[in-house]
Formats: C-alpha cells, structure tokens, sequence
C-alpha cells in the first residue's frame, strides 16, 4: 500500500497541469502557443456494458474487482489538526481505453511526456452523503504492473472539453447526485498498465479495478 499523505498534498504534487488556450497555452513550467484540442482517431476501447447504477455494491478495499463493479466506498476530506468530513461514494469503474499520444498534440508535453502511452479511465460517481464535493477531488488513478501509482493530467481547454476523454470539470457533486468523467492518465514509456485505483480515504486500503 502506498504511503499515507494528507489529500492536499497529494493532489498537488501528483497532478500535471497542461493549458490549452484557444490562441494561445501553457504548460506547468513554460508558455508556448497552442490550439484548443480537436479531433483525432479515436483510440482503440475496452469498455464494460454494466452501468454500474444499482443499489446493490460489490468488492471491498484492497480487492482487484473486474471493470463495472461498484462499491460504497468511504471519501474523507481532511482539514487541520484532527478537523475532516466524512461521506460515501458509490463508484463504478466503467471502462479503461488505451490512447495514442497523438491524441494530445495540441498540448505542451515535455520529452518524457511525448514517450508515454495515454490511458483514459471512465468512472461513475453517486453521492451518497450530504457533503456537496468539488468534482477536482474525485479523480482515479492507475498503477503499473509493479504497483506505482500515477495520478491524472489536469487538461484545462477554456473553449471547452478534451474531446478524447470529457469531463465535468466545473461540476459539484450534490448529495444523492451522480455524473461520469473520465480521467486522462500518462503511462511512461518501458511501464506496463496494471489497474486502475480509487482511494477514498488515504488512512484506509484503496480500491482496485482491471
């Protein structure tokens, strides 16, 4: 199990930002012209069929479920000191798509970046508390098939939405609400794909999916 660290942190060390202006774009170190993302081939799919919408939950923590099986898992939003705010989630991995790298060459990636394989992770989200969550905070993850984790680009397209893999990136999740996104996540190259991760509350085990 990886390391507990509060979600702040973590989320701020883990993300990489990439801006895509409509004229002009930044990425998380330097500035350089760039187009908003449009179409390109669309990459081959694995999906599920299983709209993971069911009262019915399956699988616990630390398990390696099969994609479309959803589980209540506990989200922790941790704040000073002793201070957190505890609610549900229902989540449902739905699918797991492998991309090309050509698919985001309107962006400003760095050399490494350019090497990677992109994975793009389609998850269901029900709110089943009563805190209102900021949809930034609900991102998976993937780890490789030695485990190491890699967290979500954090594509930002002011003239609207990566089209390879759309997001509600401005939604709240409102108690007893639900919405999907997917999460576009860059594996390095010589790095083998192992399974996708949701943790919930970095005290506790993560949930797995592949």
């Amino acid at each position: 199990m990886t390391a507990s660290i509060p979600r702040a942190s973590m989320l701020a060390a883990a993300t990489v930002a990439i801006l895509a202006l409509s004229a002009c774009g930044d990425d998380s170190a330097d500035s350089a012209a760039a187009p908003p993302a449009t179409t390109a081939v669309t990459p081959p799919a694995a999906t599920t069929p299983d709209d993971g919408g069911g009262d019915d939950a399956a699988g616990e923590a630390g398990e390696t479920l099969a994609l479309g099986t959803r589980v209540k898992a506990p989200y922790v939003v941790y704040g000073k000191g002793a201070d957190k705010q505890t609610t549900q989630l229902g989540v449902t991995v739905q699918a797991v798509r492998k991309g090309r790298i050509s698919d985001f060459e309107d962006f400003n990636l760095d050399a490494k970046q350019k090497l990677a394989t992109p994975y793009y992770v389609m998850v269901k989200y029900e709110n089943l508390g009563n805190l209102r969550l900021e949809r930034f905070l609900l991102d998976p993850s993937i780890e490789d098939s030695d485990g190491e984790e890699y967290k979500p680009l954090n594509l930002i397209v002011l003239s609207g939405t990566f089209s390879k893999c759309p997001n509600p990136s401005k939604a709240k999740l409102q108690p007893g609400k639900s919405f999907k996104l997917c999460a576009p996540i860059l594996l390095p190259k010589g790095k083998t794909y192992g399974r996708v991760r949701f943790e919930g509350d970095v005290l506790q085990d993560p949930y797995f999916w592949k």
